[in-house]
């Protein structure tokens, strides 16, 4: 079996060492894990912490990974694979190396049949993203534009329209991205990794179209068939899907008379399943349920970003967007 790797990459200060830390405590204690680090000028994972987890910690300090150690790195790697058979490897790079070439460093020939990349998450001090956007661009795109999961750190220091306004930019430079906005201590560590090793399960999307199988059953092998076919059909050709993340702070009344506008104006398309996990303040998260003539609203834990998806027929999707707020 191949040993997993996970990058960790972000700015100086931004929290990466931190997150590392509560990822071992609270989750991946029981795995057989080694951590690599590449860091100039930083505190180095808490050594209490290591003892109550199976990690090992290697340090690089003569170079950067991404840099002038590819060769060594590469060396580096296997040894490690061999000398521990770690389940997995935790890559903590330079702050202000560029998270491609570290990337790259992971993905050689003579590498491919021993690791496979896992996760590979930027945190980003949400308090220091402009700053660090309009000075060090070219770093700090990279490190974002090349992850798969980008962590917010220091969140519940801003308002939720300034989070807004950093998740926009964020997904303008990097629109596939999965972007943790909740507050770390508020989170359960199971989700982060969930969301960081990209587990559909955790998907709303996927979810509703489970759900919507069984309309596609009733709607296309049905003699009455208001389209007129004869023909069974494939979910995408009938229904379409909206949906989208956000970290927006929503009122409880707020989003119920929501639901009842969606429900009375035929304007947004006919809408056959909604749901959503949403951010109604500080600490409450809840989540609705939708379907035509009725609508389910319950109180959840905290997820890690607001999220929300409609599926449909004829949808208008910047109606919805609206409906909903969203920038």
């Amino acid at each position: 079996m191949k040993t997993k790797i996970d990058i960790i990459s972000g700015f100086l200060g931004s929290g990466k060492t931190t997150l590392i830390k509560k990822l071992l405590k609270e989750k991946l204690h029981s795995e057989k894990i080694v951590i690599i680090e590449n860091e100039f000028g930083e505190v180095g994972i808490d050594g209490n912490i290591l003892k109550e987890s199976k990690a090992e910690v290697k340090e690089i300090n003569s170079g950067c990974i991404c840099c002038t150690l590819v060769g060594d790195f590469e060396k580096t790697l296997k040894e490690v694979v061999t000398k521990y058979k770690p389940d997995r490897i935790i890559i903590e790079p330079s702050g202000v190396g560029k998270l491609s070439d570290v990337i790259k460093a992971c993905s050689t020939r003579q590498l491919k049949d021993s690791i496979t990349i896992n996760m590979t998450i930027t945190v980003v001090d949400v308090l220091k993203y402009q700053v660090y956007l309009a000075n060090f661009g070219e770093f700090f795109e990279n490190q974002i534009k090349n992850a798969k999961t980008i962590i917010l750190s220091r969140t519940q220091k801003v308002d939720s329209k300034k989070l807004e306004s950093v998740v926009d930019s964020i997904h303008k430079l990097n629109s596939k991205a999965k972007v943790i906005t909740t507050a770390w201590e508020s989170i359960n560590t199971d989700i982060i990794i969930a969301v960081a090793e990209q587990d559909t399960l955790i998907s709303l999307e996927q979810q509703i179209k489970r759900a919507q199988k069984v309309v596609i059953k009733e709607h296309s092998h049905s003699k009455e068939c208001k389209c007129g076919c004869n023909h069974n059909h494939n979910a995408d050709e009938i229904f379409e899907v909206w949906s989208i993340e956000t970290p927006k702070l929503y009122k409880e009344e707020e989003l119920t008379e929501i639901l009842n506008v969606m429900e009375n104006n035929k304007s947004y398309g006919f809408i056959l399943r909604g749901k959503g996990i949403l951010q109604v303040d500080k600490d409450k998260w809840i989540q609705f349920d939708y379907v035509p003539g009725e609508f389910e609203v319950k109180n959840i834990s905290p997820d890690y970003t607001g999220r929300l998806c409609i599926i449909g027929t004829d949808l208008n999707k910047n109606e919805i967007r609206k409906l909903f707020h969203i920038l």
